[in-house]
C-alpha cells in the first residue's frame, strides 16, 4: 500500500505541471494541487492499483443523475397544462410563456452553482446543498398544488405556493448542473482516458433513460382524475371550461405526479450521499475563476490601447501569469463563437409548446385517446430523448469517424456541425408550419383555426421529432464539446455553465417572443376586440417566424465557422 501511495503522489505531481497546457501556475494554484494530492492519497492509490476499472464512485454519481433527470423531465411535460388548468393561465401562449420562464431560470442558475463550487464549497457539498433546495421546492410544489390539503377546488389553486416551489426547483436543478458531470470527471486520474470516456457515455445514457421513463409515466399519472371538479349541477366538464376558452382537461393528478418525483429525487440524493467515502474531492479555488479572467481582460485591454498585441500580451502575463492570459483569450474566442446559440434554444423550446398545442387538434391512432401513449403530452416528451439515445451513438461511433477519415478533421468540425444542427431545426419548423396548415384545412367549416379538431394523425409529429432531434445532436452535443475542448483546463466548468446559460437566455427570449406575438393576439381574441380570423400571429405564422429566425442564426453561425480556427490548429495559443 505504501508503494501505491507513492505512485499516486507521483502521478498527480506529474500531471500538476501540465494543468495549464504547460504554462506557469500561480502560488494559489500550486497550493490547491498539493491539497488535492494530500486529501486523495488513499483513493488515488486504489484507482492506480487497477486503472482500467471504473472508480466505485461513479456508481453513486450515475444513479443520482438518472434520478434527478427523471424528476426534471417528469415536471416539464405536464407543466404547461398545470399552468393552464390549475393556476389559471388560460391563454395557451401565456402557459407556454410561463413554462419558458421556468426553463430559462433552470439554465441561468448553473452560473450560481459554478460560483459556489469554485469559490466556497467543493462540488460534493454544492450538490448536496442545492439538491436540498431542489427537494424542498418539490415538497412545496406538491403540498401547495394538492386541493384537499389547501382546502380549495382543483381549478382554484393559489399561484404563490406552486410558483415558489418551481423557483426553488429551478435554483436546485440548475445549480447542480455544472457540478455533477464535473464531479464525475474528478474521480478519474490522467491515466484513465478511456475510463473517463466510458463514464460520460454512461452518464449521458442515464440522462436520456431517466427522461424516457418519466416523460411517459408522469403525464399518465397527471391525466387521471383524483379530485372532484367544481361543477354546477348537471354541468359537464366541457361546459365548465368553455367560457375560459379551454378544452376539457384530461385529468387533475398533477399533485400525485409531483409526489412521485419528490420521492425519486430524495432517493437520488440518498444514493449520492451514500457514496461520500468513495469520492475524490477537488478543493475549491477560493474564488470564482471568471472574476480573475475579467480582471485579466481589463488589464489586457488597457495595455492593448497603448501597445502592440504581443507587447500587451507579455505585459499582462507579467501581472496575471501567461496561463491566465491564454485562458482569457481562449474564453473570449469561444464566447464570440457561441453567441448565436440562444436563438437556436429559443426556437428549439417551442417544440413543447405550439407543437403540443397542434397535437391536441390531431387524431390519436389505434383507437387511443389523448391520455394514452400517443397522446400529445406523452408523445411530445418521449420521442426526443428516444431519438437522442438512438442517434447520438450512431453519429459519434460511425458517422463522424467516417467523415473525418475521408474529408479530414476540419472539414466537418464542431462549428460546422452546429451550423447543420441549426439548419435542421429550421427545417423542422418549416415542416411543422405546413403540417399546421394541413391540420387546420381538415377542420369543419366555421370552426376556428388552431383550436378545431382536425383529421390528421398525431403520428406525423414523430417526423418533426426525427428532424429536430437530429438537429439537436449536431448542435447541442457539438456545442458542449466545443466549449470543453476550446478553453483551458481551469475554465471548463465555468464555460460549461456559460453554455447552459445560452439555453436560459433562449428560454427567456422565447417567453418574450410569445408574449409579443401569439399571446398578445390571443388575449385580444379573448377580450373580444379581435376575431380569430383577424389576428396576425396564428400558430402557422408563428411557426414560419421561428423557422426564419433559426435559418438566420444558421447563416451567422456559418460565417463564424468559416473564420474560426480551432485551438488545436492555431499556430500560437497567444493571439
Amino acid at each position: 500500500m505504501a508503494d501505491d501511495m507513492k505512485k499516486a503522489e507521483e502521478a498527480i505531481q506529474a500531471t500538476t505541471a501540465q494543468d495549464l497546457d504547460d504554462l506557469n501556475l500561480t502560488e494559489d494554484q500550486i497550493r490547491s494541487r498539493k491539497l488535492e494530492l494530500e486529501m486523495n492519497k488513499e483513493r488515488d492509490a486504489i484507482i492506480l492499483a487497477n486503472p482500467n476499472k471504473l472508480p466505485v464512485a461513479v456508481w453513486f454519481i450515475i444513479p443520482n443523475e438518472l434520478g434527478e433527470r427523471f424528476c426534471f423531465y417528469g415536471i416539464t411535460p405536464i407543466l404547461k397544462n398545470f399552468f393552464k388548468y390549475q393556476l389559471g393561465y388560460n391563454i395557451a401562449a401565456d402557459a407556454n410563456a410561463m413554462k419558458d420562464i421556468f426553463m430559462g431560470l433552470c439554465y441561468f442558475t448553473p452560473i450560481l452553482g459554478a460560483i459556489i463550487s469554485d469559490s466556497y464549497l467543493d462540488k460534493f457539498k454544492t450538490i448536496v446543498s442545492l439538491s436540498s433546495v431542489y427537494i424542498l421546492g418539490l415538497i412545496v410544489l406538491t403540498i401547495t398544488s394538492w386541493p384537499t390539503v389547501m382546502g380549495v377546488a382543483t381549478t382554484q389553486m393559489s399561484r404563490v405556493g406552486p410558483l415558489l416551489g418551481l423557483l426553488m426547483i429551478a435554483i436546485g436543478t440548475g445549480g447542480i448542473k455544472p457540478c455533477v458531470s464535473a464531479h464525475g470527471g474528478d474521480q478519474f486520474l490522467s491515466v484513465q482516458t478511456y475510463g473517463l470516456q466510458a463514464f460520460y457515455n454512461y452518464f449521458y445514457m442515464s440522462i436520456n433513460f431517466g427522461a424516457l421513463i418519466s416523460s411517459t409515466v408522469s403525464p399518465m399519472i397527471a391525466q387521471n382524475e383524483y379530485f372532484p371538479w367544481p361543477l354546477a349541477q348537471n354541468q359537464t366538464l366541457t361546459e365548465y371550461f368553455a367560457p375560459k376558452g379551454l378544452k376539457a382537461p384530461l385529468g387533475n393528478g398533477y399533485p400525485f405526479s409531483f409526489l412521485m418525483l419528490t420521492c425519486f429525487m430524495i432517493a437520488a440524493m440518498g444514493i449520492f450521499i451514500a457514496g461520500f467515502k468513495t469520492y475524490r474531492v477537488v478543493p475549491p479555488a477560493g474564488r470564482f475563476i471568471l472574476f480573475d479572467h475579467i480582471k485579466t481582460g481589463i488589464t489586457y485591454a488597457g495595455y492593448r490601447m497603448k501597445m502592440k498585441r504581443e507587447d500587451a500580451y507579455k505585459a499582462t502575463a507579467d501581472i496575471h501569469t501567461e496561463g491566465m492570459v491564454v485562458e482569457m483569450l481562449d474564453l473570449i474566442k469561444v464566447i464570440g463563437a457561441i453567441w448565436p446559440a440562444p436563438i437556436f434554444w429559443m426556437v428549439f423550446g417551442q417544440n413543447s409548446g405550439p407543437w403540443q398545442d397542434m397535437g391536441e387538434q390531431m387524431v390519436v391512432p389505434f383507437g387511443g385517446s389523448q391520455k394514452g401513449f400517443f397522446g400529445t403530452e406523452t408523445l411530445n416528451n418521449f420521442w426526443n430523448p428516444f431519438f437522442i439515445c438512438v442517434m447520438a451513438p450512431i453519429l459519434a461511433n460511425y458517422v463522424y469517424p467516417v467523415v473525418d477519415k475521408r474529408f479530414g478533421v476540419r472539414a466537418f468540425g464542431l462549428q460546422q456541425r452546429m451550423v447543420v444542427g441549426q439548419v435542421l431545426a429550421a427545417l423542422s419548423f418549416v415542416v411543422s408550419a405546413l403540417l399546421q396548415r394541413w391540420v387546420n384545412g381538415t377542420c369543419a367549416a366555421g370552426e376556428e383555426k388552431d383550436s378545431c379538431a382536425g383529421t390528421v394523425s398525431i403520428l406525423w409529429l414523430i417526423l418533426l421529432y426525427v428532424i429536430i432531434t437530429l438537429g439537436e445532436c449536431f448542435f447541442s452535443i457539438s456545442g458542449l464539446n466545443f466549449t470543453y475542448t476550446e478553453v483551458g483546463k481551469r475554465t471548463k466548468s465555468s464555460c460549461a455553465a456559460l453554455w447552459l446559460l445560452t439555453s436560459g437566455i433562449g428560454s427567456f427570449m422565447s417567453s418574450a417572443f410569445l408574449t409579443a406575438t401569439m399571446s398578445a393576439d390571443q388575449n385580444a381574441v379573448a377580450a373580444g376586440t379581435k376575431k380569430y380570423s383577424e389576428i396576425t400571429w396564428n400558430r402557422e405564422n408563428f411557426l414560419w417566424l421561428l423557422a426564419g429566425c433559426c435559418l438566420a442564426s444558421a447563416m451567422v453561425q456559418f460565417v463564424i465557422a468559416r473564420n474560426y480556427v480551432p485551438k488545436a490548429f492555431r499556430e500560437t495559443a497567444k493571439f
